[in-house]
């Protein structure tokens, strides 16, 4: 057997809704500061969803969706109020 019949059985996938990411690592993908995306968080910007308290993972959709949030902070200057806007307007289409 080859290593592409091996990957291929052995392939799994993981849900992009799975918590996987811890809050250090997240920072670090996305360039960002601890704080902000604490800030991010308690402005209730990403879904909430039961965390243990000290184990704050992030899942691949959560990821995605700061890095969104980055792109309207960064590049386009909106503040994190504009931001949660902005969202909740893409929400009701």
């Amino acid at each position: 057997m080859d290593w592409e019949e091996i990957e291929k059985q052995f392939d799994f996938e993981i849900p992009g809704d799975e918590p996987l990411f811890p809050m250090n690592i997240v920072c670090e993908l996305l360039h960002m500061q601890y704080h902000v995306l604490h800030e991010i968080m308690k402005q209730g910007l990403l879904r909430d969803r039961k965390r243990k308290k000290h184990s704050k993972l992030f899942s691949s959709k959560e990821i995605k969706r700061l890095k969104y949030i980055k792109y309207l902070m960064h590049e386009k200057g909106v503040n994190l109020n504009g931001v949660k806007l902005i969202i909740r307007m893409e929400s009701k289409d």
